[in-house]
């Protein structure tokens, strides 16, 4: 039989040496030729090649501000490192391999015409420095951890010729900066007879010798030779200086304006490090903005920055904020792994081409159903002839799951160690893995597996996912001479790794498949399954659906589980859930096509009814589950019931109990009792355990549900003494439960048909305002059941239609009934109207005069605004009470209504109940709006009267509240208070429309005005003349019929008036004599004669205009009134006065210096001769005493009369 080996191109060499991965450290001239010439380039990487220098050429020709950064993904081992390293070498002119620039090499190995053209173009116009930074290996001194700008640095530096040591590095770079670099190198050639560039990295001579030369440098900063040594290396740098002085470093270092920074796995380095990630983002940033679009940043990441599916992200998904700072990608596919490992090594001679052909066309169709995997939608299963040939011994799902497999272990471990998938590739192929040959030497039709690859990865398997590893290993110690079971271990074991394929029997066969000719192995491996699940050493379990290796912690949690004990409660709660869910939604039909009938669910065990769902609907299905063997009887017991009145709406649905069913319950409790009791654990472990253990309860509850159904589908239904097999109406248990209610619900709601129609709700409304307006305007899109007809031309409401009549039959069983409970009552069995028709129905029945309803307390018997409130909406209507109307008004008192609102109105108004409330709802809003300042204004002038006034705004809106349904009786009793009060009100307002309210305004000022009058003199005697009008005034105007007095009230006002008059007229007289009698006073003043004639007609002038005009009014009473104390004052000031400045100029004048003074005039003065009486003699010094001012200008001759 043919090995495999000899189907390979012999001109390929499997043997051949191929690197077990491409690191950037690698620049020997022969080892970049070797990989070069090694180096394949898919159509696909030519495309993304070609799109990524067309950004570059683009970028090149229109200057700064466009975008640098550029991020490369792909699995790892997918080419990311090849493909940056070779553009980056590329775009050095100063890299040469055989003598020809490096980019002549790579352009060699592309395809199409326009990316070479391209590359060329690119690598002349950007001439650039290109700096490698692979921080997977990357090992500088004190930075290994560090940000990715400080690592960059520090890998700039040392790219430069700078020491490794960050402090040397800084040391250098400033003496460099200062130009002494030179002096420097002699200085310590001096001291050592050594190059300084053989030792920059000796760490004994940098503690040692440099302290020393540091501080002959620079004595200023190092004042000792041991400062150096002393001062801090962590010198912080504002991230924009850094890469400004980073810039600038390699443009002094290499003469070149265009630089490329190119880091390989910069996604894996920074992760999910926050810190990290902006640092990176600030790398970038300030690369851009600094660098002026001369700069550019390449990176390299297993994931892209936009894809969104976390199973393939296996880093961070906060990677995903650079994007804007990387906005240019190129992104390496899988499809490229697998064209490469073809080209480089798989690739058959065309006798194996043949060969291999001819196995596919026999085995082809087998082999693609063999290993077919189920939910593996990350995973190419799918292959045809071509896709085989190229890519045997392997399929193409073990490429997906090998470059899966590496980027996980390489996530774990940092890719230290890891080889390249085309290298492990190799490896099998050659050296064998683990203990089995090299697959070349297997015969053909042999295949590759998933335990080919967990041979060939042990070690790294071992190193990142040591319990996985671990528990593999106790499968092989339990079953050391099983070597299948061992291999299904290894199976479980990678799926588990890649944690985004379920891990089922179907798809651990598939990837076990041994050969294309074997049958298909998934009865062997569900048997090691067992065997392994079987065994208590073996940590094999189960999560979300797939099997799995629980590490120590979840074994113990998983036997802890298994030995809970189950509390029945539980156990019954969970599955009553399951039979509320086996018919939820809950059966629902349709009533004569427009009643929706729901029927509620219960269950019936052991003598005791449990709700489920629905409990207030009014039918209910009652599910009963027996034992197979109690069937009959039960379905016996449960036909007795049914006939019994208290189970006249229920639907008995019996079936089988499932025997596995309490089982599932008791599983499904254990899954929930475990996840309450870790469900705070810290370990991840353990959460993810939770969280599958709550996915199992949901699946077991699912499959528990199923199994109920099917057994009710099994059973029968009994309703009313009748039984009917469940799949005799339908094999679907929830169709059967539909079609059966819908059968059911016509027996249950048997007087539906009375009110078959479902209305809206706004339909009462319309109904009764329409009615309002005119009975004949209703039409049958407001009452569609009919109610109104028309007899002998008028139209009337049908009062013996079948739902009135039972509405009124409801309501006098009851007397007055609570709107709520009416609907109730109709909405229940055996009617089922809806709460709308039945409002629908009373608004027909209050149109009809047939009931009343009492809203707030008060009766409403009219179709008015009152009702349509009530009856709005079933909220409004659940609080009014209903009853029959049997207190009509009679014909003497509709009489009598009508007789007094036509009084009121001035219109005729028929004497019918509906009429007379009509016209009142009109009139009254007019009148109570005619008269609401009526009760004010009586209060205002003191009137009788308010509180009549108040008492009929009370009646007016008691009345319109009810829509003036009791009009007919208020105004038609024998005695309307309303009715006396309005007429009196009306007789009000006519006086007060012809003035009396002015008159008895100006009678009350007048009031007022004369109690502020003096008692005494004329205004006193005014106030006695009128008293008696006044009270006799005072007396009608207390009266209720005040306003029949206003003739009699006029003629004492005008009788008051005049009296006013006359006293004003009589003061006024007084007040000039009083004025008069002044100007004689002062002539009487001896010092009057000191003024001359023009003075005494000025002051005589003063005096006379102090005289007043009033008007002949209580207004102009009190005028004169207040102005007497003015007169009196300004004459008595006239007269001190004319005293004072008299004998001011009676005084001599002062006489000249030297001189005597002038003699004082002579007066004659007479003396009596005599004094008899005391009079006579207070006379005589009344009189002195009057001389006693004049004595200073006048001398007396004193003359003695006779006796």
């Amino acid at each position: 039989m043919t090995q495999i080996r000899n189907l390979f191109d012999p001109q390929k060499g499997l043997q051949r040496s191929i690197e077990k991965v491409i690191s950037y450290q690698a620049s020997q001239e022969d080892r970049l030729k070797a990989e070069i010439s090694e180096y394949i380039v898919t159509e696909s990487i030519d495309e993304q090649l070609e799109k990524l220098l067309e950004n570059i050429l683009a970028a090149l020709e229109s200057g700064g501000g466009h975008e640098v950064g550029v991020w490369v993904s792909g699995f790892y081992g997918s080419g990311k490192s090849s493909f940056t390293k070779y553009l980056g070498l590329a775009l050095d002119d100063s890299v040469k391999v055989d003598g020809q620039p490096f980019v002549r090499h790579l352009n060699d190995r592309l395809r199409r015409p326009q990316t070479k053209a391209l590359l060329d173009a690119v690598s002349k116009r950007l001439s650039a420095a290109v700096v490698m930074l692979d921080l997977a290996s990357q090992q500088i001194a004190g930075a290994t951890l560090a940000e990715v700008s400080t690592v960059l640095y520090y890998k700039v530096l040392q790219e430069l010729g700078y020491s490794r040591n960050m402090k040397v590095a800084a040391l250098e770079r400033k003496l460099k900066k200062d130009g002494r670099y030179n002096e420097f190198r002699d200085l310590f050639q001096e001291e050592t007879g050594e190059l300084w560039e053989d030792y920059q990295n000796d760490e004994l001579v940098v503690d040692s010798l440099l302290p020393s030369l540091a501080h002959k440098m620079y004595p200023v900063f190092f004042k000792s030779d041991q400062a150096f040594s002393a001062a801090n290396s962590e010198t912080i740098y504002l991230m924009d200086d850094r890469v400004r002085e980073m810039i600038e470093v390699v443009r002094d270092e290499t003469g070149k304006e265009n630089i490329v920074f190119v880091i390989d796995e910069i996604g894996q380095y920074v992760g999910s490090q926050q810190s990290k990630i902006l640092d990176l983002q600030g790398l970038a940033e300030n690369i851009k903005n600094i660098g002026q679009g001369k700069v550019w940043i390449v990176g390299t990441a297993q994931q892209t920055l936009t894809e969104d599916d976390p199973h393939t992200a296996i880093n961070s998904p906060e990677l995903f904020k650079l994007k804007d700072r990387f906005p240019i990608s190129v992104e390496l596919e899988s499809s490229d792994i697998k064209e490469i490992c073809f080209r480089r090594l798989l690739g058959k001679s065309s006798e194996g081409e043949a060969v291999l052909g001819k196995l596919f066309e026999d085995k082809g169709q087998a082999l693609r159903s063999n290993t077919k995997l189920t939910g593996a939608k990350y995973y190419d299963d799918g292959f045809d002839k071509t896709s085989f040939t190229n890519l045997y011994p392997f399929l193409p799902a073990h490429f997906e799951i090998l470059l899966r497999l590496l980027g996980a272990l390489a996530k774990s471990t940092g890719g230290v160690g890891l080889r390249s998938a085309i290298k492990v590739l190799q490896d099998v192929l050659v050296e064998g893995a683990g203990d089995e040959p090299p697959i070349a030497d297997q015969d053909l039709g042999w295949l590759a597996t998933t335990i080919t690859l967990y041979d060939s990865l042990n070690k790294d398997i071992r190193r990142a996912f040591a319990s996985i590893h671990g528990a593999v290993e106790k499968v092989i110690v339990q079953f050391p001479d099983d070597k299948p079971t061992q291999d299904v271990a290894k199976t479980i074991a990678v799926l588990q790794v890649l944690a985004n394929m379920p891990i089922s029997i179907d798809n651990i066969a598939a990837l076990m498949h041994p050969s294309v000719t074997a049958a298909s192995i998934k009865e062997q491996v569900k048997g090691s399954i067992d065997k392994m699940l079987n065994n208590a050493f073996v940590p094999l379990g189960e999560k979300d659906g797939s099997l799995r290796f629980f590490s120590e912690k979840l074994n113990d949690v998983e036997l802890e589980r298994a030995q809970l004990a189950l509390r029945s409660s539980d156990v019954q709660r969970i599955f009553s859930n399951a039979l509320r869910d086996t018919l939820n939604p809950l059966p629902a039909a349709r009533l004569h096509g427009s009643r929706a009938v729901t029927s509620g669910l219960k269950n019936i065990s052991g003598g005791r009814t449990v709700s489920l769902a629905g409990d207030r609907e009014t039918i209910q299905t009652a599910l009963v589950l027996s034992d197979a063997a109690e069937y009959e009887t039960e379905r016996a017991k449960q036909l007795d019931e049914s006939r019994q009145r208290s189970s006249e709406n229920t639907i008995f649905l019996l079936g089988r109990s499932p025997q596995e069913a309490m089982n599932r319950a008791g599983e499904i409790y254990r899954c929930n009792r475990i996840v309450e009791i870790y469900r705070n654990d810290p370990d991840q472990e353990v959460k993810e355990y939770c969280a599958s253990q709550t996915d199992r309860a949901a699946r077991l509850s699912i499959e528990l549900v199923n199994l109920i159904s099917r057994d009710l589908a099994r059973g029968s239904f009994v309703f009313r003494g009748a039984v009917s097999a469940v799949e005799s109406i339908d094999q679907n248990l929830q169709a059967a439960c539909k079609k059966y209610l819908g059968d059911v619900a016509e027996q249950v709601y048997d007087r539906y048909t009375e009110a078959p129609e479902r209305v809206d709700t706004g339909l009462p409304e319309k109904f009764l305002r329409t009615a309002d307006s005119n009975l004949k305007s209703i039409t049958s899109q407001i009452d569609p059941m009919g109610l109104v007809q028309i007899l002998g031309g008028k139209p009337t409401i049908q009062s013996d239609h079948k739902a009135l009549v039972s509405i009124k039959d409801e309501i006098e069983r009851n007397g007055l009934i609570e709107g709520k409970r009416l609907l109730e009552t109709f909405a229940d069995a055996p009617f089922g109207w809806s709460p709308d028709t039945t409002r629908y129905l009373v608004a027909a029945l209050l149109v009809g005069g047939e009931i009343k309803l009492k809203v707030g307390g008060r009766d409403v018997t009219v179709k008015g605004q009152q009702a349509i409130d009530a009856l709005k909406t079933n909220n409004s209507f659940k609080s009014v009470g209903v009853s029959l109307r049997q207190d009509r008004p009679s014909m003497d008192v509709l009489g009598k209504a009508s007789e007094r609102l036509t009084e009121l109105s001035g219109d005729v108004v028929v004497p019918l109940e509906e009429n007379i409330s009509k016209a009142a709802q009109m009139l009254l809003p007019e009148l109570q709006s005619r008269y609401a300042s009526l009760g004010e204004k009586l209060r205002t002038l003191d009137l009788p009267g308010p509180d009549k006034m108040e008492s009929l705004n009370r009646q007016i809106a008691d009345l319109l509240l009810t829509d003036c349904s009791d009009a007919p009786r208020v105004f038609g009793a024998e005695s309307s208070t309303l009715f006396d009060e309005l007429k009196w009100a009306q007789k009000v307002i006519l006086a007060f429309d012809q003035k009396l309210d002015h008159t008895i305004r100006h009678v009350r000022e007048l009031q007022r005005e004369l109690t502020t009058l003096p008692k005494t003199g004329a205004p006193g005697e005014l106030v006695k003349v009128v008293d008696e009008d006044m009270e006799a005034i005072k007396d009608r105007l207390s009266q209720q019929n005040f306003f029949e007095h206003t003739a009699d009230i006029s003629t004492k006002r005008t009788n008051i008036e005049s009296c006013v008059a006359e006293t004003v007229r009589t003061m006024a007289s007084a007040q000039v004599g009083h004025i008069t009698e002044a100007a004689a006073d002062l002539a009487r003043i001896s010092e009057w004669g000191e003024f001359t004639i023009e003075e005494q007609q000025k002051v005589l002038a003063e005096l006379q205009e102090l005289s007043v005009h009033a008007s002949e009014d209580i207004a102009g009473l009190k005028y004169l009134l207040s102005s007497q104390f003015d007169i009196s004052t300004i004459i008595q000031d006239l007269k001190r006065r004319i005293i004072e400045d008299g004998k001011e100029r009676r005084k001599p004048p002062e006489p000249k210096p030297g001189h005597k003074p002038e003699p004082r005039q002579r007066r004659p003065l007479m003396m009596p001769a005599k004094i008899a009486t005391t009079e006579e003699l207070d006379a005589l010094i009344k009189r002195l005493q009057e001389l006693r001012g004049d004595a200073l200008y006048y001398e007396f001759d004193v003359k003695i009369g006779e006796e």
